[in-house]
């Protein structure tokens, strides 16, 4: 997954002031589409900056080293989505090494206006498109495999699973399989769905570290 915070990543710090002036003088449908991609999540994460100025207070906690995004919804490369709102992400140290424990696993939170996403097929949307669009073409909508369990009845408190098929386009370019717990609210009172996600390459399990570390984060968005 492509987010804006891969652009404070030590090996795009050479090409950054390139990019950055080809933005500002020519639109990103004529660059190429590595360069318009790269371009355009400059442009969010100075957007994103400039808009914590005014932010008066982030949800999630941001543990020492890690990195923070907080941006509006939906991004720029998945804009076909029908929802609004805003997301938060943490990116631990490692996340774009492969060799690291904490490759890959973060957290997103979405807050978005309305009661949505209320059913699989809506969830699958919000995964599909948004993973899609980072990629850039390099692997395909249809290539992507998402499977969800859901709680069993009687236990409507816990979190849907997912198994997420997808692909690697930061460090690896190869396909990679994460887990993701999903936990969701609507308050009617303020009219917003609160959406944790919790993702990892390492397969769901409440002993292991790297879990532990992100199911820190359920304090923080109320579950």
């Amino acid at each position: 997954m492509t987010h804006s915070a891969l652009l404070c990543d030590r090996r795009y710090f050479a090409t950054l002031p390139k990019i950055i002036f080809l933005s500002t003088i020519i639109p990103l449908d004529a660059l190429k589409p590595k360069h318009a991609r790269i371009a355009a999540f400059i442009l969010v994460c100075m957007m994103t900056t400039f808009a914590h100025a005014e932010e008066p207070k982030s949800v999630l906690s941001v543990p020492p080293d890690w990195r923070i995004e907080n941006t509006t919804y939906p991004p720029v490369w998945a804009k076909s989505l029908p929802w609004e709102g805003k997301i938060e992400l943490r990116f631990p140290p490692g996340f774009f090494e492969p060799t690291s424990k904490f490759f890959w696993s973060y957290p997103i939170l979405y807050q978005l206006r309305g009661n949505c996403i209320t059913n699989d097929a809506e969830l699958k949307r919000a995964l599909l498109d948004y993973d899609a669009g980072l990629y850039g073409g390099k692997y395909l909508p249809k290539q992507i495999n998402i499977t969800i369990e859901n709680p069993k009845p009687r236990q409507p408190d816990q979190p849907q699973t997912v198994t997420f098929k997808g692909y690697d386009p930061f460090t690896t370019k190869k396909p990679l399989t994460t887990y993701l717990e999903i936990q969701r609210r609507f308050d009617s009172r303020t009219d917003t769905t609160t959406i944790l996600i919790l993702r990892s390459p390492r397969p769901i399990n409440k002993r292991d570290a790297v879990w532990q570390t992100l199911y820190r984060f359920r304090k923080d968005a109320g579950f």
